[in-house]
């Protein structure tokens, strides 16, 4: 299980610098599984909630795709699928399907004092903490329509219950969503990458079997493998796992700096291999066995313009200022600056020299260094 967020305070959900972020991350036209990292934390500072997901979907209801915060592990995954994903009281596609075809693109849910009895609740929302969700349906901006999936939010049992405005909240951003997540969420994005968005790590025995692990192993290590992530595949998750991690030893063992490169549809990764018998470290990690220790430590680099948009929020600045801000980061001259905010090249430059006023920069490059160190 991943770890938890830090439980969230039910505060105004309307923040303006919120929907700021979360349509500068929108509009960057990046793949969407780039994004979704980034995209649930930014709506969850607009709803609060203590964690997210994405399940993309096809026109059967059927989960193709999941993006998660929190995810199941892959065993936990396949007895979901076995005994309740096509359950008729808790079938996925009949609920999704349900609100796909609602009039209503949000919907809220909180878990009875019945269902808190089930096996469902014991195997799947409680080891989620998933008390409270908030269901939103997000459409393809093409004709408004077809499904592209299933935005969830999640509070859990110590947390209160979503409200009215909450959902309103969320339905107000969605068409946001809509241009983001209809890019194919199997896309490689071969972009500059520069600092760690996240790590995990895992210590290994000789034969690759894991012996300790971190609650954000399982779920990036599930992305930088690059495969689709859902109940469908989770059976045979475990055993391509251990492949993959075997393959990743090899090539990171092979390497002078022990370091091994993974592109994926979700992004860039790292592996860096330190082998804790040659600092001196075996430890006794089986009882009565001794066990030669190898750790793994995974990261994924951040997208650089996603990084940008992310510390332009940061900064003491006015939605237009930021919307400025940031297309100097991204190498926009005035011209382009003035056809993307409607007006002309005199005043996109007065907008430019603002922001280098506020900032107290000098040069084009500084704002895009003040935007990386924020």
């Amino acid at each position: 299980m991943e770890a938890k967020h830090p439980r969230a305070k039910m505060a105004n959900p309307s923040n303006q610098t919120h929907r700021v972020t979360l349509r500068q991350l929108c509009n960057l036209g990046l793949p969407a599984p780039i994004l979704l990292p980034s995209l649930l934390p930014a709506i969850r500072a607009l709803v609060p909630s203590s964690h997210a997901a994405f399940f993309y979907c096809d026109a059967s209801g059927n989960m193709t795709n999941i993006y998660a915060e929190r995810m199941l592990p892959p065993e936990a995954m396949a007895l979901y699928y076995e005994r309740y994903y096509r359950d008729d009281k808790v079938a996925f596609s009949k609920a999704y399907l349900g609100r796909v075809n609602s009039h209503e693109p949000v919907s809220r849910k909180t878990v009875t004092s019945a269902e808190q009895e089930t096996g469902y609740y014991r195997d799947v929302l409680s080891v989620l903490d998933a008390e409270h969700v908030l269901y939103g349906i997000v459409r393809s901006p093409h004709n408004g329509h077809e499904a592209l999936g299933q935005l969830s939010l999640y509070r859990g049992r110590d947390e209160s219950a979503f409200t009215t405005q909450d959902a309103a909240a969320l339905k107000d951003v969605l068409h946001y969503l809509s241009s983001a997540l209809v890019n194919d969420p199997q896309a490689v994005l071969r972009s500059p990458t520069e600092q760690t968005a996240e790590e995990a790590m895992a210590v290994l025995a000789e034969d690759g079997e894991v012996m300790f692990a971190d609650e954000a192993w399982s779920r990036m290590v599930r992305m930088a493998r690059g495969e689709a992530i859902s109940p469908g595949n989770a059976r045979d998750e475990p055993r391509a796992i251990a492949a993959f991690i075997q393959g990743v030893l090899k090539a990171a063992r092979a390497s002078k700096r022990a370091l091994h490169w993974v592109e994926s549809p979700w992004g860039r990764f790292v592996f860096r291999h330190h082998d804790l018998d040659a600092a001196g470290t075996t430890k006794r990690l089986v009882a009565g066995t001794t066990a030669k220790a190898t750790a793994l430590v995974l990261s994924r680099l951040a997208n650089e313009s996603v990084r940008l948009t992310e510390g332009a929020a940061k900064l003491d600045l006015s939605s237009q200022q930021r919307e400025v801000a940031l297309m100097i980061a991204l190498g926009l001259t005035n011209a382009e600056i003035g056809e993307k905010l409607g007006v002309s090249v005199n005043t996109a430059g007065y907008h430019v020299k603002q922001v280098f006023a506020k900032l107290n920069v000098h040069e084009r490059g500084e704002v895009a260094q003040l935007l990386r160190a924020a």
